[in-house]
């Protein structure tokens, strides 16, 4: 630059030199780019007294997975018609590409309304594709990458199961063994801070941490998905594992999490502001994506409801998910948008509990598959009675109700494969003085719904319907005294109350049966049992008296035992027989496999301070194995999937089921002798190591020897004729006398 003086100004700002400055502060030219642009399509048209309000939807959408720019949803208009409407489609302008990109994998197909679902790719895409080559050009082959296959442990040689055991800091995982103990699979320390959980099919192994969950699976056991909620507390599956349900009784706080997650790691957050004081959160079991959380269940005046867990229950087909405000209404929620059935929910006056039908049922006489179903319970109020009712989902059609009076409360007991429904109605007398239970028992798969009433004399505390069978046949234990026995606070109680366990089941009317309908089988009177388990394949159950101090009984009871003496008297109950009865000292928990062969009781640290462990017992009660573990927590089954054979298959195995058996025992039969040869080869290896370890010792005494002799020691030497006196002490009896002391 020249230099100017008050005498030497120049003429014209063009003539001044600004090169030096533009050379110190240049600023780089910055390559315009809209890959932070979204384009959204198949949004409603709208006319500009509505397009606001469509503006401020798509914000909230759009803001849970990033911050859109002020001003930054523009729609373009069409006035062609005289009155400015909008196109259809939008485009979204965030402050990132990564914002943009995350907006376009979580939101594309995102069912706005029934008419709508959004469309949302890059711009730049958009503009890529006008300008693609007409000629053909094939993508790039990436590299194959073999994934473990997550069911991998049921292609196990000898078809064994697997169970997780967690005591003391250690999680583990084993293959059921009969012959000898049980072979370790897989043991770390510290896998989990709190409990342990299996998926419902057994693909996961959930651990619970302060941070959060983590799913783990495959033969190598990596870790698959990380789910990020402080302090989680419980966990739910959806029957498929699609979806996975969290709940922390500390709510959702944006920086507590950001502070967790520690400085530099804030994309890690799932949460946006919309989540702050939330406590359930529904995620993508595959993917770890949060899909959406929900705040605690209030009442009308704002207070939290305590409310029972799960929280949200699934249907079979995991297409909706509901959950129950007491008293108030029930939500029911589509899976694929995270949002309200027809927007709102449906109010119930009063209603007090709902349970989803298990399976899909198929109507008998089309064969179609009917619309999923739920039932649900009112109280009496006022003059109008209590009230059970079935509702068919989407269309909220009210499939049958039933009214009840003198209600004291209710249950809603599903069969597994959804062919009833049992309601175990807790009434009172006239007097009001005492209960009793009437079952209620809805025949869902039949035509208009008949329901089927048995009235009992005592309360019923408990019921268990067979898993298998089309008799729909069910367990009850039911006693005179239906409070419950104190408790203290892991739930001991110090006494088992006087009970009777009796077996029902469906007759149809035949020759021996004259009205058809459900048929006492069998009565065991003078029980203390606390709990039914039925075997995963029906036919055997076991009645037990779990977790108190004082009885600790197992009757394993085979309800198809004696069929000769029940096809004699014409009465199917008389087969019903207990074949063996077991204890376990402090059992706290029973659980079948899912195989129904084995079943384990096992005694929770958790709950006492009494002899921990586990016992394995086969169906018929015998006993396999017993550990003694210090500090046991729980044991848990891993969950089978659903069989993919046919029924015709499954008929066809159990008509050549006699040769499968012995194809199986011979298996078995080598397996225990190489299991003998091992222990035979481990014996001799034990008798070599101590012949060698002798040689070795012989061998360097004599050496030693030689070398004292060499420098002079000598041997003591004994002689034939040296004596030796031996003491011997004798006791001899003199005299005995027996006197009785009072």
């Amino acid at each position: 630059m020249s230099v100017f003086t008050e005498n030497n100004l120049p003429a014209s700002e063009a003539e001044i030199d600004f090169t030096d400055l533009e050379d110190q502060y240049v600023v780089p030219e910055q390559e315009e780019t809209l890959e932070n642009v979204v384009v959204v399509d198949n949004i409603p048209v709208v006319d500009e007294s509505k397009e606001e309000k469509l503006v401020q939807v798509l914000k909230k959408i759009f803001k849970k997975h990033g911050t859109v720019k002020a001003n930054g949803i523009h729609m373009p208009k069409d006035s062609s018609s005289g009155k400015p409407k909008t196109k259809g489609y939008a485009f979204v302008e965030f402050e990132t590409a990564q914002q943009a990109q995350a907006a376009i994998f979580n939101l594309n197909g995102y069912k706005l309304d029934k008419s709508h679902s959004l469309l949302v790719n890059a711009f730049m895409d958009v503009e890529r594709y006008t300008e693609v080559n007409d000629a053909y050009q094939a993508p790039p082959e990436a590299p194959f990458e073999e994934r473990e296959h997550l069911r991998s442990w049921l292609t196990d040689e000898y078809g064994r199961d697997q169970f997780a055991v967690y005591a003391d800091q250690e999680l583990s995982v084993f293959w059921n063994e009969t012959a000898h103990p049980a072979e370790k699979a897989i043991s770390r320390s510290n896998w989990t801070e709190a409990y342990a959980q299996w998926s419902p099919l057994g693909s996961f192994l959930c651990t619970v941490h302060e941070q959060g969950l983590v799913l783990w699976g495959g033969p190598s056991w990596k870790k698959l998905a990380r789910f990020i909620h402080r302090k989680v507390k419980l966990i739910d599956f959806s029957p498929s594992e699609r979806y996975l349900v969290t709940f922390s009784a500390d709510p959702i706080s944006v920086d507590a999490v950001n502070q967790m997650l520690g400085p530099g790691n804030e994309h890690q957050n799932p949460y946006t502001i919309d989540d702050e004081g939330h406590t359930v959160c529904v995620w993508d079991a595959h993917t770890g994506s949060l899909l959406r959380s929900f705040p605690p269940v209030r009442s009308e005046d704002g207070k939290p409801v305590k409310s029972s867990w799960p929280q949200f229950k699934w249907s079979p087909s995991e297409k909706y998910f509901a959950r129950l405000n007491q008293n108030v209404s029930l939500s029911i929620y589509e899976a694929s948008t995270m949002s309200l059935l027809d927007k709102k929910s449906i109010k119930i006056a009063g209603i007090q509990d709902f349970a989803w039908c298990p399976n899909l049922i198929v109507d008998p006489r089309t064969g179609a598959t009917r619309p999923e179903m739920l039932a649900y319970w009112t109280p009496e109020e006022g003059n109008l009675p209590a009230r059970v009712t079935l509702m068919s989902v989407p269309s909220q059609t009210v499939v049958r109700t039933k009214n009840l009076f003198s209600v004291f409360n209710a249950s809603l007991h599903w069969h597994p494969k959804g062919q009833a429904l049992c309601v175990r109605v807790q009434r009172y007398t006239k007097s009001k003085k005492s209960r009793f239970t009437n079952l209620e028992i809805f025949r869902a798969y039949e035509r208009d719904v008949p329901v089927d009433v048995i009235e009992l004399k005592d309360c019923a505390v408990a019921f268990d319907w067979e898993p298998v069978g089309d008799n729909l046949r069910f367990a009850i234990i039911h006693t005179d005294d239906p409070t419950p026995p104190i408790t203290n606070s892991t739930g001991i109680a110090s006494t088992a109350v006087n009970t009777s366990v009796s077996f029902y089941a469906f007759e149809r009317k035949g020759k021996l049966v004259k009205k058809e309908g459900f048929q006492l089988l069998k009565t065991f009177d003078r029980k203390k049992v606390t709990a039914l388990k039925w075997s995963p394949h029906g036919r055997h159950i076991i009645l037990a008296t779990l977790r108190t101090i004082s009885t600790f009984e197992l009757d394993f009871v085979d309800t198809d035992f004696d069929q000769a003496a029940a096809n004699k008297s014409g009465n199917p109950g008389d087969a019903i027989t207990i074949i063996s009865t077991g204890e376990h000292y402090g059992v706290t928990d029973l659980e079948w496999d899912p195989t129904g062969r084995f079943v384990v009781t096992s005694a929770s640290s958790w709950r006492h301070s009494m002899e921990h462990g586990y016992i394995l017992w086969d169906f018929k009660g015998e006993l396999i194995h017993k550990a003694v573990v210090e500090r046991f927590k729980q044991l848990l089954w891993r969950p089978r999937p659903r069989s993919l054979l046919t029924e015709e298959m499954k008929r066809e195995v159990r008509k050549d089921l006699k040769s499968f058996a012995k194809e199986f025992d011979e298996q078995d039969e080598r397996r225990l002798h190489a299991a003998d040869a091992e222990l035979m080869a481990q014996r001799r290896r034990l008798v070599t190591e101590w012949n060698t370890w002798r040689e070795q010792v012989d061998e360097m005494l004599s050496r030693e020897t030689d070398e004292a002799l060499q420098n002079g020691y000598k041997l003591p030497i004994i002689s034939d004729d040296q004596e030796f006196v031996v003491d011997e002490i004798v006791e001899e009896i003199i005299e005995e006398k027996e006197e009785i002391i009072n």
